[in-house]
């Protein structure tokens, strides 16, 4: 039988709070994640046994004038891969999988925790990153960063770093606390210059997972870490609750 008897369990995934569209006509204000993404809900009954449930993302007519759009899988702490989305970008390989087409052992393992609060406004380079094993979940995280477009601050998870932890640690997953870390970096960039971080993990078939919170509260620097990604064939990011286990 396993046990978790002394261990601790720490949730790292960041906080929402859904802005729900009452019944009665009344609307709940929520809090975004770090992206400005809300989570959107629409309260309704079930007419088959008159429960209550909440419609994510709906707009059916409970409050005229909201006009809120969809929601993606990328709301909140989420994981995604290439397939379906960015598999568009020039000078990606073949073979890249989907979220669905990967074993559920993808999502769980051994971490490395890297706090990396010592590299305030510095480029993340290899020989920061001394505690990565081959094979290893990378957790990235520092106390910098007031939101995610505070490049200023966070230290930053440059190209080169990246491909190093994706084909020479062949890292098993790559999970980010943002704010914190700096790491969607040449967004802007033309094709295929542009975001060197996702081509360096997706091309690779290394899931991402973020964006993540408390990596700074482990006591560890090397932990078990679980983030289940949603059984949902096609879908090219899914919700996830990231959860590290470490001893007491």
């Amino acid at each position: 039988m396993i046990s978790l008897k002394g261990k601790r369990v720490v949730d790292l995934t960041a906080e929402l709070v859904a802005r729900v569209a009452r019944i009665d006509g009344t609307i709940e204000s929520g809090i975004a994640d770090v992206y400005g993404h809300g989570w959107l809900c629409e309260e309704t009954i079930n007419n088959k046994d008159g429960t209550i449930e909440h419609l994510v993302g709906a707009d059916m007519g409970a409050v005229a004038d909201w006009s809120i759009g969809g929601l993606s899988g990328h709301m909140g702490s989420h994981i995604q891969l290439g397939v379906r989305h960015n598999d568009n970008w020039s000078g990606l390989p073949e073979g890249m999988k989907g979220i669905w087409e990967m074993p559920v052992e993808s999502y769980f393992g051994e971490a490395c925790v890297c706090q990396l609060d010592h590299l305030k406004g510095q480029k993340i380079r290899p020989e920061h990153l001394e505690n990565v094993q081959e094979g290893d979940i990378v957790l990235l995280s520092s106390c910098w960063g007031t939101g995610f477009w505070d490049f200023k601050s966070q230290p930053e998870l440059e190209g080169d770093t990246a491909y190093w932890l994706a084909e020479e640690k062949k890292i098993k997953m790559l999970g980010v606390g943002v704010p914190g870390i700096s790491w969607e970096t040449k967004i802007d960039e033309p094709e295929p210059e542009n975001c060197p971080t996702h081509r360096a993990m997706t091309g690779n078939n290394i899931p991402i997972v973020y964006p993540l919170s408390n990596i700074g509260s482990l006591a560890s620097d090397r932990v078990f870490f679980i983030s289940l990604p949603l059984n949902v064939e096609r879908m090219e990011g899914t919700w996830v609750r990231a959860i590290a286990i470490e001893d007491k």
